[in-house]
């Protein structure tokens, strides 16, 4: 297949993924979920340096930019690719772009720290979107993820812009390949509501993780410690179960 005609095949499929795109509208719930969340960014992850750039990854409305505008951060950016969002985290008075996750203009090592809540389950390219988080990260830099897991009550997977929702194993995988630490990966749940029966309560799981972008040699070197604590794991295993017999 010609060049010109692959390009022509993504781009009409780009188009196809831009008309899928709907904005999201601040709920309670989410409102609720990010005052917890900036402080704990703030006090584990982020720091004290409140000139880091960060960026919100899918910034919906700017709620999030605006909690970490209040905790004292200053230098705070957004993307999303609906006008209705843009124009709303505008009106708020921050920097916003509308632009692809997966197709960012900006240069290499442009930020400190990405903050991506629900947003990596809206590409159909997760292995390139994170080849981008890496390219945009400062070396040092870290990238919160916050995403639904796969399998849940609501069926997720069928909704309108979710392309992407894997489970814990998978995304890690992907980190790996571009050689992020993983420093934290977790879930939790909340308790929902059916929409049509508000006496039927639910539980919804989501993923978490923390990655730190690091040099090949830091890379290197995290991979043999891990390799010597499984090592080490199974050595201990096999010297209880010799005890045993």
């Amino acid at each position: 297949m010609e060049t010109k005609d692959k390009t022509k095949k993504i781009e009409d499929f780009l188009t196809k993924v831009s008309n899928e795109v709907y904005s999201e509208p601040n709920t309670d719930m989410h409102k609720k979920m990010i005052d917890q969340l900036i402080p704990d960014l703030e006090k584990n992850q982020i720091g004290d340096n409140k000139d880091q750039k960060i960026l919100d990854v899918g910034c919906g409305q700017g709620y999030a930019l605006e909690k970490l505008k209040e905790a004292g951060f200053t230098n705070l950016q957004g993307i999303t690719m609906s006008d209705d969002d843009v124009k709303a985290t505008h009106d708020l008075g921050f920097d916003c772009q509308k632009m692809d996750q997966s197709f960012m203009s900006f240069e290499d090592e442009s930020f400190d720290f990405l903050f991506v809540r629900h947003c990596v389950e809206h590409s159909p390219f997760p292995y390139l979107t994170l080849g981008e988080f890496h390219r945009v990260l400062k070396m040092g830099g870290k990238a919160y993820l916050e995403m639904p897991a796969p399998d849940n009550h609501r069926p997720l997977e069928y909704m309108a812009n979710h392309y992407s929702i894997m489970g814990a194993k998978q995304w890690a995988a992907l980190f790996l390949r571009y050689k992020f630490q993983i420093q934290v990966a977790t879930d939790f749940t909340i308790e929902l509501f059916d929409g049509k029966d508000p006496d039927i309560k639910f539980n919804e799981r989501n993923l978490v993780f923390v990655i730190k972008k690091v040099t090949d040699e830091e890379f290197k070197q995290l991979a043999i410690a891990e390799q010597k604590a499984i090592a080490e794991k199974q050595a201990q295993k096999q010297s209880q179960e010799s005890t045993k017999k």
